[in-house]
């Protein structure tokens, strides 16, 4: 049997007028739908807000001093310096009510003028006269603080505003010594001792904070004394005022728009 097939190149399909059903137009017009709402992008995040609204991360620099005439210090070498390097802000009132915390790593020397040493004697730590004249007479110590603040601010925004915070700080003291330097006629004489004189390795302080936009000025006072309760002769409360030298949170942008 003999079999062929064959396939025609294209199809063409042509329709009648006829037979193509009208489309019907659709005026958007003519339904009822609810207003078009545009949704934008939050001009801050959480990172930003802590940047800019909690004024407690940065550089700590102040002047100390103590309540007491029976040791006199040389100012100009009695300090503190603070380092805060974390920050945690709970916002409670929208901006203008908060609270914060963090950690802290400070450097603390005071500078007495009287020609003293200071040395152990059993579990008592006692000053024993000197008749050397000390260039430097001091003692150190370094800690890590936590402070916890509560903080109010005038406005819910960076620009204009005035923050004010007050708590407490808990500090560790984690390393405590004495310096001593005095000069003969042939050499310069230094003395370090980091043996325990009983310096009160925690102490707890009461502190102030208020400045405006990123300058803040601050004061604290301890509430404890420097020494460990019945180890020393006189009871002995720093004091530091100072100012925050080097703020980490800079001025906002204009383009950052934190009223919230």
């Amino acid at each position: 049997m003999l079999c062929a097939f064959g396939q025609t190149d294209s199809l063409e399909i042509t329709l009648s007028v006829d037979s193509v059903p009208d489309i019907e137009e659709i005026n958007i017009e003519d339904f009822d739908l609810p207003p078009m709402e545009i949704i934008e992008e939050s001009a801050y995040s959480d990172k930003d807000y802590i940047r800019y609204m909690c004024f407690f991360s940065g550089v700590d620099f102040g002047l100390l001093s103590i309540q007491s005439e029976k040791y006199p210090i040389k100012q100009k070498q009695s300090f503190s310096i603070r380092l805060n390097l974390v920050e945690y802000k709970k916002q409670l009132v929208e901006n203008r009510f908060g609270f914060f915390s963090g950690i802290s790593l400070g450097y603390q020397q005071i500078g007495f003028q009287d020609n003293f040493t200071f040395v152990t004697s059993g579990n008592q730590t006692v000053m024993e006269s000197d008749s050397l004249h000390y260039l430097k007479n001091q003692l150190r110590s370094f800690s890590i603080s936590v402070p916890f603040m509560l903080e109010i601010n005038s406005k819910n925004t960076f620009k204009n505003n005035v923050h004010f915070a007050f708590g407490l700080q808990q500090h560790y003291r984690y390393a405590n010594s004495t310096y001593q330097m005095h000069k003969t006629s042939e050499a310069t004489i230094i003395r370090k001792n980091s043996e325990n004189i009983h310096v009160n390795p925690f102490s707890l302080e009461a502190c102030v904070r208020v400045g405006f936009q990123n300058f803040t000025f601050f004061a604290s006072r301890s509430l404890t004394p420097l020494f460990s309760t019945n180890k020393f002769q006189t009871e002995i409360y720093p004091i530091v005022v100072g100012l925050c030298i080097i703020p980490s949170n800079g001025k906002p942008s204009e383009s950052d728009n934190f009223d919230f």
